[in-house]
């Protein structure tokens, strides 16, 4: 890995101090410090945990982070079963962060797509009964009909128009912070040239119910749309650095952080110009627990929960 100045700091040794609370306070308060938080994959307990490891949240789930920035990198469902809590949660903490002049976002990844498109492949074992008891749902919806019946709550909550797809139609498809663009699979340049303003307009109309899918969020074949694209976080070469440097140009950026493709630890490409942070910590895939710290609009160090 390129980037030298990396700190691991233990979760265990925050929550260890004497005032768990305190002691997380002190590592927030600065509205130029931003988290990244790779993807969770409907997993609670760890959505829990990496909010207090980035110092956002305390013991009580409380926000405690002052005016923090967290980017949550998309694929917040699929893969295991905690679908609801952990969208429930991040709704609830972006409201309390607003509260306190912190900012929570959370990008639209593939698997929100995948909702939106009613396809009920790669989710957990069975994370349809949180869904039953939502009221107002239209079972009967022609979309839902090649479902079972137990799966089509989860269906009519998360297809465009449906209660929980209009809210994660308000989620960013890619997000430009400072000098840093901030997307769960990539933007390659012609997606750049596009226009992310395009793309996350058009893919919250969709979802909100009011246009078909765009073409921004279709997956076909080695799919380069921003939120299945591998191109940075997948076998990156020189090619592929050049192929990011013009992306950069485009969008007037100096880095790209990406999610999607799974890596044993948060790790740069292209002399620092990528960070891949899907490190598959969902219990669906049991890898560790990081996140990416930046602050002032620098790379300043990956947190470890060890």
């Amino acid at each position: 890995m390129a980037f030298k100045k990396i700190f691991f700091i233990s979760l265990l040794a925050l929550l260890s101090c004497g005032q768990a609370s305190e002691s997380l306070q002190q590592v927030t308060g600065n509205a130029n410090r931003v988290i990244a938080i790779g993807d969770i994959h409907s997993d609670i307990n760890v959505m829990q945990q990496v909010f207090r490891l980035a110092g956002a949240t305390n013991e009580n789930n409380e926000w405690i982070g002052g005016e923090l920035t967290i980017v949550q990198m998309g694929d917040l469902i699929g893969r295991s079963d905690d679908e609801r809590e952990v969208l429930d949660f991040m709704f609830a903490i972006q409201a309390q962060a607003e509260q306190y002049g912190g900012k929570v976002f959370a990008l639209i990844g593939n698997h929100e797509v995948m909702g939106g498109r009613v396809d009920n492949q790669a989710v957990g074992p069975n994370p349809f009964p949180a869904y039953q008891d939502i009221s107002g749902l239209n079972l009967d919806d022609p979309r839902l009909q090649h479902l079972p019946p137990n799966q089509r709550p989860r269906g009519a909550a998360l297809m465009p128009g449906g209660p929980y797809a209009v809210r994660i139609a308000e989620f960013p498809v890619v997000l430009n912070l400072g000098e840093t663009i901030f997307v769960h699979g990539g933007v390659v340049p012609r997606w750049a040239e596009y226009g992310i303003d395009n793309i996350n307009a058009e893919v919250s109309a969709w979802l909100r119910g009011d246009t078909p899918e765009p073409d921004s969020s279709q997956r076909v074949d080695d799919s380069d749309r921003v939120m299945w694209a591998r191109h940075f976080s997948s076998r990156v070469d020189s090619r592929t650095c050049l192929m990011l440097e013009e992306s950069l140009r485009i969008l007037g950026a100096k880095r790209m952080v990406v999610a999607h493709t799974r890596h044993a630890e948060i790790t740069s490409y292209c002399e620092g110009k990528i960070w891949a942070t899907d490190v598959g910590m969902s219990r669906a895939y049991g890898g560790q627990i990081q996140i990416l710290e930046l602050i002032d609009d620098e790379v300043t160090g990956i947190l470890s929960a060890k």
